[in-house]
């Protein structure tokens, strides 16, 4: 895994994010604002809900915006431990195996990149709080469904040699 190219993938993931934000306020701002939105009568909110919408994704756009701005400036961590910035595999008994980024943001996001899913944890989730710390070949107990299960840390990415 080459460490330009999966921070590449991330801010590739973070435009699009982003792109798609832009476009859904575009979309509301223009319902809101358009002549069939004008209410005909009292009870008729229509236009309101619209420019209600309008706001809220004009506020998800500034977060999008936000969140470029992190995963751009944001150094992936070259640690022996887990911490924000840490790039890993975990694998659970299950079989579920999956690539993760620790970060302040956008926890649940989920981007592919060399034909595998990453996700991304913020610290303050279960899962982040439960991985922070951890080193390579520790276990660690995670809740999945109300079932607790046993995952490793099986490769911490980018470590320095």
């Amino acid at each position: 895994m080459l460490k330009e190219s999966f921070k590449q993938a991330l801010i590739d993931y973070m435009q699009a994010r982003l792109k798609v934000a832009k476009d859904a306020a575009s979309q509301a701002k223009s319902a809101a604002t358009d002549s069939e939105s004008a209410a005909e009568t009292k009870w008729d909110t229509f236009g309101l809900e619209n420019s209600y919408l309008a706001h809220g994704q004009s506020v998800r756009v500034a977060e999008c915006q936000r969140d470029l701005r992190y995963f751009s400036a944001l150094t992936l961590a070259s640690m022996d431990s887990i911490t924000q910035g840490s790039v890993f595999l975990l694998e659970r008994e299950d079989g579920w195996r999956k690539v993760i980024v620790m970060a302040q943001y956008v926890g649940g996001g989920e981007f592919d990149y060399e034909q595998q899913s990453v996700l991304i944890v913020t610290p303050e989730s279960p899962l982040g709080r439960s991985l922070l710390g951890k080193e390579e070949g520790e276990e660690v107990s995670l809740k999945s469904r109300g079932e607790t299960l046993t995952g490793e840390v099986v490769t911490i990415f980018f470590q320095e040699s």
